[in-house]
């Protein structure tokens, strides 16, 4: 599994300020460069489909329903259970009632339902036949997923989360940051300062900018998120 990059926020801006001839950010202040790498991580997160999670976890009680830990959590989109024997169904979402009602079906053995439920701040999720040691595992989007902060609120006073990225994205990073500097120096300046951001642009600027990086694969292992269990 690929790794999670961990260099500093500043490191990165750091290099695309040198990238674009701006070492000391007289051009621009920090938080601008700041918000270049956070645009920059989105749209690589979005591009090669790094939103895409997995959240697994072993139901050691053998009880329904299971809290999911904090997540940036839009919809899944598959549920497997895998039980103590190897056994792996996938389960099809159904409405609460149809899982919390399913003793009382007289097909309850062959139904594989779950729901998951947003209550008081806690998402769960329900499902039939739960067991002792069942390894649970929930293919979801994530409209952000990280860490928080760039800096720590956004120009509209939100806070500020970033994609987890692997480091096999961090030259793209790079790249993306640096030319999206590079945009706002060519509206933003005149004369010989705009002719500069516009040499920055077509060196780093591929032939074709719309296709993504050949060396980079949008199909690559899952990211697994696996929650602290104790014992």
């Amino acid at each position: 599994m690929s790794q999670i990059v961990t260099v500093s926020n500043d490191e990165v801006m750091a290099e695309a300020a040198l990238k674009c001839g701006d070492p000391f950010y007289k051009d621009f202040p920090q938080n601008i460069y700041s918000q270049a790498v956070y645009r920059a991580e989105r749209s690589i997160a979005k591009d090669y489909g790094i939103l895409d999670r997995i959240w697994s976890y072993t139901n050691t009680a053998g009880t329904s329903p299971i809290t999911m830990t904090r997540l940036n959590f839009d919809g899944a989109f598959r549920v497997m259970v895998a039980t103590s024997d190897d056994v792996s169904t996938e389960y099809v979402e159904r409405t609460l009632d149809d899982v919390l009602d399913n003793d009382d079906s007289p097909t309850a053995s062959t139904n594989y339902f779950y729901a998951i439920m947003y209550n008081s701040n806690e998402r769960n999720i329900y499902y039939t036949h739960p067991a002792a040691s069942d390894v649970i595992s929930i293919y979801y989007t994530s409209s952000i997923a990280g860490a928080e902060d760039y800096t720590s609120l956004d120009s509209d006073g939100n806070t500020n989360a970033s994609p987890v990225l692997p480091n096999a994205f961090f030259e793209e990073t790079i790249r993306r940051t640096t030319l999206y500097i590079a945009k706002l120096g060519l509206v933003t300046f005149e004369a010989e300062k705009a002719n500069k951001y516009q040499r920055v642009i077509l060196m780093y600027r591929r032939s074709n900018d719309e296709q993504q990086e050949h060396r980079l694969e949008r199909s690559r292992p899952w990211i697994k998120i696996k929650p602290f269990q104790f014992p």
